[in-house]
């Protein structure tokens, strides 16, 4: 029995300064909204790194020490299934400048609740907020939180 499969798969950091959360306003068709800088692992890459790497590539800041806080997982349109790998940070250094990916906005958890977030961000947040969570699980059969 063949236990392989496809697989994708990503990272995003919620970047925090005191009460203030780093979001970006995505620009992209598929997933547009309010959401966290991240992006894909690549090849031979550890996810320490990917998420280290995308957030320097959206937003100019180096980030230290981030801690992985989660997951969450979905199949995409052609039934592979996608992996986004949750981290934190609070250690971080260099000049904010936004890049191709969307505008940058620091705001408190309260501003960002109320913002048009990407689609199901929101559910998202609950494993970011909430420590005894630590996994989102989104298919077509389900929307559940671990």
């Amino acid at each position: 029995m063949d236990r392989t499969e496809r697989v994708t798969l990503t990272n995003m950091c919620m970047i925090t300064n005191n009460e203030q959360i780093l979001v970006i306003n995505r620009k992209d068709p598929d997933w547009p909204g309010m959401t966290f800088p991240g992006g894909h692992v690549e090849t031979h890459e550890s996810f320490y790194e990917s998420v280290i790497r995308e957030v320097k590539e959206e937003t100019n800041l180096t980030i230290t020490n981030p801690q992985l806080t989660g997951i969450k997982q979905f199949y995409d349109k052609n039934d592979h299934r996608y992996i986004v790998f949750f981290y934190t940070a609070t250690e971080f250094c260099g000049d904010l400048k936004a890049s191709d990916e969307g505008e940058l906005t620091w705001m408190t958890k309260q501003e960002l609740q109320s913002q048009q977030l990407a689609y199901n961000f929101d559910r998202d947040l609950n494993v970011y907020f909430n420590n005894q969570l630590s996994e989102h699980i989104l298919d077509g059969k389900r929307d559940e939180l671990f």
